[in-house]
This record gives C-alpha cells, structure tokens and sequence, in this order.
C-alpha cells in the first residue's frame, strides 16, 4: 500500500488549514482608475458585421443585438456569426409527449464491477432523443425595427457607429437608414427581464420605422441536415401550436389601425404547457397593432422620438413598467457597483507587446460571464447569447465558469449559482441512490430540473463530481465563518460521500480505482475502456481532502472511509517519466502527433496534492509542447495550460498561451465571445473560454497558497509587465 501524509500535513500541504499561504499582497500604490480601463475597451462597431453582435444583460436575462441596437436583420445576415437571441435562467419548456416516454425507456444495463447499473445511455431511442431536447429554453422573443413596413437588408443601413459601453452596459447606435439618420440606445435592468430602448429619427415621425415584436414556438432541434442542438433555428412556421394574446389591463392596443393612443400593453404568450408574459410600454402618443399571429408593430405619432419598455417575466405580475431613465440609471448603477467592487488588472504601464490585448480579453470576458453566467441558475456553455446542447446546463465545466468569481471578488455571484445546486440536492441524492451510490450524483447536461440528459456521454461523466465541492471551498476561503460552512455542509458532504462510495476497492491489487464505466474529460476513450484518468484521480483525492477539512472545521472527527480511499486510491500513471492522460491507454506517447492534455488538470486546475510529482508534471508539460506546438492551445484549454505553467514557474509561457494571436482556433472576436474550435459554426459564444482566461490571469496575478513571495508570481519578472490589480482573491 502507498503511504500518503497524515491528513494533518494534507491539508497543510493544500491550504486547507489555518491562513492560507498566499502570494504576497499587490504593493501599496495609487488605486487603479477603474473607468478609465474599463472604457479603453468599449466595443466599437462600424459595419454589419455577425462577429460583432452585442449583448446586454444581468445572468439571469440577456438580450443580444445586431448594429441596429435591436434584432432587426433577419436570420440568413447573422447566421455565420452570434445568433440575436433574448434568453432567460427561467423560462423552460417541453415540446408535448403524446406518447408518455418516460426515462427509464432510455436506460441501458451496464457492468458495473460486478454490478448491474443502470445509465440512460440510450441516445437515439424515442426516449432518450425526446429527454435530451426536453426541457430546453424558450425563446422570448425577437425585438427589431421595420422599414417602410419590411424586414432590413443589408444595402438600407449605412454610416454604422455603434458602441457598447461597458462601464454602464448601454449600448447606443447611429447610422442611416434609407439615407436618413437614426439612433437607438438599448439597455437592460440589472434585476428585471427587462430592456429600455429609445429610437430618434425623422423616420419615426414619418410612419417609415416601427418596432417589431415577433414571437416564434421554439427550436427545432432536429432538421434535415441532422442534430441541431446547438444552434438551433427558430421555428416560425408553426403559428397554431402556440398562442400570443392579449392579457388583462391593456391600454393603446389597436387591432384595426385605428387612432392613437398611448400606455401599455400585456401579451400572454403559451407554448404547450409554458406560459410567460410580455409587458410594453412606450412613452408619448403610440400604437401596437397586431399585423399576424406573434406579430406586433409599435408606431408612435408624436415627433422623430418612440421610447419603450419591455419586460418579460413569469407570471401577470405588475403593470407598473420603469421609464427608460430608471432602467438607464438602475443599469449604470448596477455596473459600476459590479466594476468598483471586484477585483480588478491593468496592464497599461507595461512594454510587452502582448499586455493590450490579454487586458482586452479580461475586461470583455468580465463583461460578458456577468451577463450571461452571474445568475440563479447556470446555463449553457454558450451563456444566454445562444443555444447549445438544447440550451442545458453542462456541469463538468461550472468549475471554469465560477470560480472566476471568486477570484475576481465577486463571491456573491458564484453563489448564485450554488443556490441552485442546493435546490437540487434531493434529485440528485435520488439519482445516485437509484444506481447505489451513497450521497449526491450531480446532472451532467440539465436543465432547470437537474436531470441528467440521456446519451452516450452524459451518464458517465465524472469531472463534474468534485466542482461543487472545490467551489464551496472557494466560498469558504472569502468568509471563513460558521455561517458559510453549515450553509453548504451537505452539498460537501453529500458529494464526498459520493466520490468515496464510486471508487471501488480492487481486491487483486488492493487499490480503489475509478471506472468503468466512465468517460474523462477528453470523452475520447470507450466507456468501458476508460479506468483511472489523471486528472479525475486527482480530483478525487483533492475533493475528498477539502471534505474531511470540512469536518475539522465543524469540529467532527475524519471520516474513515474517505480517509482509506485517500490512503489507496490508485497512483496517476506514469510512463517514460511522463503522466499519461489514462491509465488504460498508457502508450500516448509511443505514438506519433499530438497527444492529450487533460492531465495538466491535475497541476493548475486545483492545488497540487501529494497525488502529484512536480517533476514528473515539469516533464510531461515539456514534451506535450515539443510535440503539440504553441497554437495547439485552444477553447477552455488556454485557462488549463495557463493555471498549470504559472505553478510551474513558467509565466511566459502562461502569457503566450492566453494572448495566442496567431492561433487561429481561438481568436476573440470583437465582442469578446469566442467560438468553439470543434463546432465553430454551432458555438459562437462558447464561455469556458472567457471564464478559464479569468481563472487564469486570476491565478496568475493575485497568486496562490504557496506561491513564489513576489508580486503577480505568474507573470514575466522581466521588467516588461507593469501589473496592477486590486481586489483579487488568491486560488488555493
């Protein structure tokens, strides 16, 4: 049996105990000029480009918008690029199910050492396709402009200037619309669903432009050219199958044409069993008329000015609707309360070629995770800007996702999101019961329901286990009170207790091994090939060290069962000197091109642990390079070879792998999204990119337990780097 240290000097080693050995404080110096790096990059728009479409928001509401300020071009303008969405963490729905499919129609029987288990590992039966679609977001609705009655072509708009401004979330746009001016500020309230626009142009007083409301069904996930589960086209075809009415309390709706008037107006918009309203409201003299079904026009008759408000939300609520200044005042608020009390880097005073454009990459990704990831429920890979994975919740990377909060200050918002995975401690604890397991087993893709989606992935992931507790760590390091412990113990626990009962003891060689059946984090091996990945090892023993520190800190004694898995659980493969990705595949290296990364996870991701040789980490990341090149480093892996070559005292590597200019797989688009490198048409805004380059220039400036005794200890010491941050949290 391998001796591992006592768990005193474990949870010594991993700062798990006591003040945490951190990187030495920022010197004393000026306070940063916050606004002033904010500002420096507003996003600028000068054509009809789909790159560059804008989204505001608050993480639980976005709204994304082409160079109109609203969504005005149809689909085939933006196809290629970001698709003009309005999303939400609250409105789900189901397409109906007449045949009564139920989950368990798409279970399939697995050996499990020795063990039947059952996995919904059956993806394309009737079951499994219908419980991987459902449920999914609803679309709320596409908000534009009409010209002289149609939709926009690209030849009508001209002498485009848009800006987003990032220190108040406002988006204001001019240009020329048929040769005549408009301009368009368009902003969202911090806390409601809600968006204020306010239109000026001689077009308006005219009758040439009015805003379109228009409300489709859903998504079709499923269209000729195969699976669409990532962005999917609406379907607008199908106007019997959902139904857009007016509800109580309307005032200046016309349904003829007739006169105007002025106030509000409620839609109440039903998709099978989902139902959401809509609230309008303009300012001066205006009328909404219903042109089709789903489809209504707002014209005003009072001068070149058309102010509204539209606000989606669950239920009738109030007809009490905020004024275009409160919305403007409540959004500035709002930012700067979000920008002023984070953390915060500026790199202006330094030489290297490369500081511009890593601070362009950490403002816009600030940004962007607090529109689309600072809410109560964690969406999609692609945020609330677009549809991925039927719009679910893919929890192996919620780790990338949130812990940048956490470093940058903003606790507040990471706990947000564990709020929800608290609410779904009882399904899960279900879940994991129904395939004898103690404790919790966290969803994979979800939606709001934290149920798992079938496939042949899905089920037999492990990565995500561990996240919740690595987070509540997290949590626990920015209080450091009794509070914060009781209020997650049972998500600890629970998933500790998890972790302990999925590795099994293998009686032949008397060590605790993971899988199978599983899949690691490259997904690439079989499911019933796959045993003893890496980097899930590690997290294994770093979850399960971070549990038993918990009960230390409740004052309960170690829990021995989890103590005899650290004790035994099985030793990361090593192979010529070098980590290998898994133990079943140990030849990686005795074959030509480019081999795995995922086992840099294990050094970067979390604190080293005393699963892990430096050395031999040192070894494996030299050759990995030799043989991948620099511009391998692409999508959420820039934040994982960025974490691991700043604990291994390779800073400007760190930096290379961050600014990647010439890597064509992860270029960051005007905007600030990113695509994915694998389906880069499908994910145009695929976040585990922006949120892992937070974790790592987190990581890299603010330091970590343990870290070199100087300031910034993961970036250059060679006099070109002028870094100063202000309120960053150091990593464990």
């Amino acid at each position: 049996m391998r001796l591992l240290p006592c768990p005193a000097l474990v949870f010594a080693l991993l700062g798990l105990t006591g003040t945490p050995f951190a990187a030495s404080a920022a010197p004393a110096a000026p306070p940063i000029d916050r606004q002033a790096v904010v500002s420096r990059h507003n996003v600028h728009v000068t054509s009809l480009d789909p790159e560059s479409a804008l989204s505001v928001g608050n993480g639980d509401f976005a709204f994304t918008v082409d160079a109109t300020g609203l969504q005005s071009f149809p689909k085939e303008y933006y196809d290629g690029g970001i698709p003009l969405e309005t999303l939400s963490t609250w409105a789900w729905h189901s397409f109906p199910n007449p045949d009564g499919l139920k989950l368990d129609d798409a279970m399939m029987s697995y050996d499990f050492h020795g063990r039947t288990v059952k996995f919904a590992g059956l993806q394309s039966s009737p079951a499994g396709r219908y419980f991987r679609e459902n449920p999914h977001p609803i679309p709320l609705g596409q908000i534009g402009l009409l010209y002289k009655g149609r939709p926009l072509t690209p030849a009508d708009i001209g002498a485009i200037d848009q800006q987003l401004d990032l220190w108040t979330g406002i988006v204001r746009s001019r240009y020329t619309l048929g040769g005549q001016p408009v301009t368009v500020e368009t902003v969202a309230h911090p806390g409601l669903s809600e968006i204020a626009v306010s239109i000026h142009s001689p077009l308006v007083q005219s009758g040439d432009l009015e805003v379109r409301f228009h409300f489709a069904y859903s998504y079709l996930f499923t269209a000729t050219s195969g699976s669409a589960k990532n962005k999917p086209p609406l379907i607008w075809d199908q106007p019997e199958k959902h139904l857009t009415r007016l509800g109580a309390g309307t005032w200046g709706f016309s349904t003829d044409g007739g006169g105007p008037s002025s106030g509000s107006t409620q839609l109440e918009r039903t998709l099978d069993d989902s139902k959401y309203f809509v609230n309008v409201a303009w300012q001066g003299v205006g009328r909404l008329t219903e042109a089709a079904p789903h489809d209504f026009h707002l014209k005003t008759a009072d001068g070149d000015a058309l102010t509204f408000t539209c606000t989606f939300a669950p239920d009738a609520g109030t007809k009490a609707f905020p004024s275009l200044a409160d919305v403007r005042t409540a959004s500035a608020d709002g930012w700067k309360d979000y920008w002023t009390k984070g953390g915060m880097i500026d790199l202006a005073g330094s030489t290297d070629p490369r500081a511009a454009e890593l601070e362009r990459r950490v403002v816009l990704s600030l940004y962007l995770m607090k529109v689309n990831y600072a809410g109560s429920v964690p969406p999609a890979e692609t945020g609330l800007a677009s549809i991925s994975w039927y719009g679910k919740h893919n929890s192996e990377v919620y780790f990338w996702h949130a812990a940048q909060f956490y470093e940058w200050g903003h606790t507040d918002l990471l706990e947000k999101g564990l709020s929800w995975y608290r609410k779904i401690l009882p399904s899960g604890q279900a879940e994991a019961a129904a395939q004898g397991f103690d404790g919790v087993r966290w969803p994979k893709m979800s939606g709001i329901d934290g149920r798992t989606g079938p496939g042949t992935i899905n089920p037999f992931i492990i990565w995500n286990q561990p996240n919740p507790i690595a987070l509540c760590e997290l949590v626990w390091r920015a209080h450091r009170d009794r509070a914060t412990l009781e209020k997650y113990r049972d998500v600890v626990f629970e998933s500790a207790k998890f972790l302990a009962s999925f590795a099994v003891l293998d009686p032949k060689t008397n060590r605790y091994v993971l899988g199978p059946p599983i899949k690691n984090v490259s997904e690439k091996a079989g499911v019933n090939d796959t045993q003893n990945p890496t980097f899930e090892l590690a997290y294994w023993y770093y979850g399960l060290s971070v549990a038993q520190a918990w009960r230390a800190r409740l004052g309960l004694p170690p829990e021995p069962h989890w103590a005899d898995v650290m004790a035994k659980l099985s030793k990361l493969t090593v192979s010529d000197g070098k980590y290998v990705e898994i133990e079943t595949e140990p030849e990686i290296f005795a074959k030509p091109g480019s081999v795995p990364t995922t086992m840099f996870m294990a050094y970067g991701y979390m604190p080293p642990t005393p699963m892990v040789d430096p050395a031999v980490m040192r070894t494996t990341w030299d050759e990995v390079n030799r043989r991948n090149g620099p511009l391998h480093w692409a999508s959420w892996q820039i934040g994982e070879a960025g974490m691991t070559a700043a604990r291994l005292g390779l800073p400007d590597a760190a930096v290379a792998i961050l600014t990647n200019a010439k890597a064509p797989a992860t270029p960051f688009m005007n905007s600030g999204y990113v695509r994915r490198p694998k389906e880069p048409n499908d994910c145009p805004t695929y976040l585990p990119v922006n949120a892992s380059l937070l974790d790592a220039v987190g990581l890299m400036a603010a330091g970590w337990d343990n870290a070199p005794k100087v300031n910034t200890p993961g970036f250059p010491q060679d006099g070109k780097w002028n870094v100063k941050w202000e309120g960053l949290n150091p990593m464990p």
